[in-house]
């Protein structure tokens, strides 16, 4: 726990906070345990700066909606709705107001529901990112909220977020940090075995069960490695100071989050591997590269970014035989594919999106390495990152700043090819 509690004050008040007014949301969850059952009181206060006469939340279509509140609303209505990015539908709360308002305006939801078997074992409730357990915006799974997280648990449960406690007591945890919508996380279970990499930056591990293996004491190892490398690089004008390794033991997925944490769910994970390693790599990356819309091109932002990141670590750690075949991996399956700038990927399959997407970003960022050379390469990517870039034009406009027009000009015709 002292971990933990040290990282209450890394990265929670950081400059970020002083950006454009974000989105804030307060969540009052209640968890049973023992039937994998949660209640939540949700609420997202907008910003006064939107001004939007219609606002809408999705919330999957499993939990039971209890009650809308929404002051000063004109109407409000639940439908269900088809969501093409889940390729399902979702209940869609809509609310509206009769004119634009001036004023910060409030929904709340109140909804109740049961975790599927992906998200629970007997030693933890997963309740993240991939849980599909908060609401949000048509759209806009990942901008980035505020938030207050208060969660009530049965005795003899702990609970772990991305930040320390801000207060706990006997079946109470509260957290407040910053992360995108769907992010906000919450581990609940009897017991968490944890361990702190002795060096700086501060990098752990949590476990769901009673103790570490070998294999996540490499883990933990790697991950400090992997962060102070980063830190030299995409991360110099936005570093990390601490950072959190969950293994809730899901076995389902890994994924990175923009506060300063990653869920490595695989019960078998060996950062031994090169393959393992990679996914690590690539998911704590994510710490930067995760702004860019996942509904369109601009996705290539975190997921292009994220991956030739872990190839750079790789390369940067010795192993330039496996940077190389890495690279020719990825460069054998770009051939006939459409341009990535304009890509629409409701038009093609899933494999031809990680094609565009993860692979013909990969390849385009390797080759601009290789105009720029790797110190100014460097100094692009780390600029993009401390400005939270989100659209591909705004990361065409970095190279410019730092690179020059010629290199945007050679950029923007890689795109459009």
């Amino acid at each position: 726990m002292k971990f933990f509690l040290l990282l209450l004050f890394l990265g929670f008040f950081s400059n970020a906070w002083a950006l454009q007014p974000e989105p804030v949301v307060q969540l009052q969850v209640r968890v049973l345990p023992e039937t994998h059952a949660f209640t939540c009181r949700y609420t997202l206060t907008v910003p006064a700066d939107d001004t939007a006469t219609t606002l809408a939340l999705h919330l999957d279509r499993r939990f039971r909606i209890e009650r809308v509140q929404a002051p000063r609303a004109r109407q409000q209505r639940v439908a269900r709705v088809y969501y093409p990015f889940f390729a399902d539908t979702v209940q869609c709360v809509q609310v509206r107001y009769a004119a634009r308002s001036h004023h910060a305006r409030r929904i709340t939801l109140t909804y109740s529901g049961v975790l599927t078997e992906k998200f629970f074992t007997e030693q933890v409730m997963e309740l993240s990112g991939h849980t599909g357990w908060l609401p949000f915006r048509p759209r806009r799974e990942y901008e980035p909220v505020r938030y207050a997280l208060d969660v009530r648990t049965p005795p003899g449960y702990q609970v772990l977020s991305t930040t320390a406690p801000h207060q706990h007591g006997p079946g109470r945890w509260t957290f407040r940090g910053r992360t995108s919508a769907i992010e906000i996380t919450a581990l609940v279970g009897p017991h968490f075995a944890q361990a702190q990499a002795r060096a700086r930056p501060l990098v752990g591990v949590a476990k769901a069960g009673p103790a570490l293996a070998r294999a996540d004491s490499v883990l933990l190892r790697q991950a400090a490695g992997i962060i102070g490398f980063y830190n030299r690089t995409i991360g110099r004008q936005d570093s990390i100071k601490g950072f959190t390794v969950f293994l809730p033991g899901t076995n389902r997925d890994a994924f990175g989050l923009l506060a300063n944490a990653t869920v490595i769910t695989y019960s078998e994970f060996n950062t031994a591997d090169r393959g393992d390693l990679l996914i690590l790599a690539h998911e704590i990356s994510h710490k930067w590269w995760g702004y860019g819309s996942v509904h369109d091109e601009n996705d290539w932002l975190n997921e292009a970014f994220a991956t030739y990141s872990s190839l750079l670590y790789l390369q940067a750690r010795g192993d330039t035989a496996g940077y190389r075949a890495e690279l020719a991996k990825r460069a054998a399956t770009i051939a006939g594919t459409p341009p990535l700038l304009g890509f629409d990927r409701t038009k093609y399959d899933y494999p031809m999106y990680r094609r565009v997407i993860y692979n013909k970003g990969t390849m385009i960022l390797a080759a601009l390495h290789a105009r720029l050379g790797t110190t100014r390469f460097v100094e692009v990517l780390a600029a993009t990152a401390a400005r939270q870039v989100s659209t591909t034009t705004a990361f065409l406009d970095v190279v410019a700043q730092t690179a020059g027009p010629d290199a945007r000009a050679w950029l923007l015709a890689e795109l459009q090819r």
